[in-house]
């Protein structure tokens, strides 16, 4: 998830430091070659304003295309959301939430002080969760530790 927020950042900076160069060459190369012997119709100031111009509507364009696409990954994401959380009950749900809060795992023992609900109905939820591939238990000491699935970490966490 990391890498697609760099992408866009280096494709802004790349296209930014391509028109800096190339007005920074047109400006040396006019104010070099500019001259009434040399046959040039146009004066530096005009290129620069041409050069600048198309460079706003080419970053501005790079930033319609790439807001749209991180617009459309974040609807898709959100009716992913929405299915998963439909499929769930509602004490699931709740338990879901508490893993999402502590940021995607937790203690089994430390979610059924936080619910005040009994061991063995939480045991019975966390197993069901884990038939429907929500979260992965692993022991910890005593305990469990509740992990939620990688994908699902990836959807609710960022």
């Amino acid at each position: 998830m990391e890498n697609k927020g760099i992408k866009p950042l280096i494709l802004i900076f790349t296209i930014l430091t391509f028109f800096i160069f190339i007005i920074s060459f047109l400006v040396f190369y006019t104010t070099e070659n500019f001259s009434p012997t040399c046959g040039c119709k146009l004066p530096p100031w005009v290129i620069i304003i041409i050069v600048s111009s198309l460079g706003l509507f080419v970053g501005l364009a790079t930033y319609y295309i790439i807001s749209n696409n991180y617009l459309k990954e974040k609807k898709e994401t959100e009716k992913n959301l929405i299915k998963i959380l439909d499929i769930l009950d509602e004490e699931d749900k709740i338990i879901l939430k508490k893993i999402i809060e502590n940021k995607g795992e937790i203690n089994q023992s430390s979610l059924t002080k936080s619910l005040n609900l009994d061991k063995v109905k939480v045991s019975r939820i966390i197993s069901k969760m884990e038939q429907k591939s929500i979260i992965k238990k692993e022991k910890n000491g005593m305990t469990n530790k509740l992990i939620l699935e990688d994908n699902l970490k990836k959807l609710f966490l960022g």
